[in-house]
């Protein structure tokens, strides 16, 4: 899961791309926000080799939930899925925690007096993957 827009600034691609080769050499992963003067950049990388949460391209997200214990055996299986619920768990958390210290921080900085506006995603919705519909 990426920018849904090509990013302008080559140096936060750069960094971007970087990070996410940095994830994959140590199988790990992961979500990004690379803020830059002018822009904001984003990345997910689900896919590991330890987890049932695959790359596939061919889908929106650009990963399946997959294991078969008739592939892999029952226990591989299981644990599979039992990492891939870390992953979800542990960036959900992440998002969380990230949305209520920057709320408080913006609290903060009103209080102290200082205004400012925010559009957030350059006026988009921010989207989600079908399970509220």
């Amino acid at each position: 899961m990426i920018n849904d827009r090509p990013i302008e600034n080559p140096n936060l691609q750069a960094a971007l791309d970087e990070v996410r080769t940095v994830m994959e050499r140590y199988g790990f992963a992961g979500a990004v926000m690379l803020v830059a003067p002018e822009e904001a950049a984003f990345t997910y990388k689900m896919d590991t080799t330890w987890s049932a949460l695959r790359r596939d391209t061919d889908v929106p997200l650009g990963f399946r939930f997959r294991a078969k214990s008739d592939e892999e055996g029952k226990e591989t299986a299981r644990k599979r899925v039992e990492a891939g619920m870390h992953i979800i768990c542990q960036l959900s958390d992440f998002g969380t925690q990230t949305q209520f210290w920057m709320n408080d921080l913006k609290i903060m900085l009103r209080r102290a007096g200082v205004d400012f506006e925010h559009t957030p995603f350059g006026g988009k919705l921010l989207p989600h993957l079908g399970a509220q519909q």
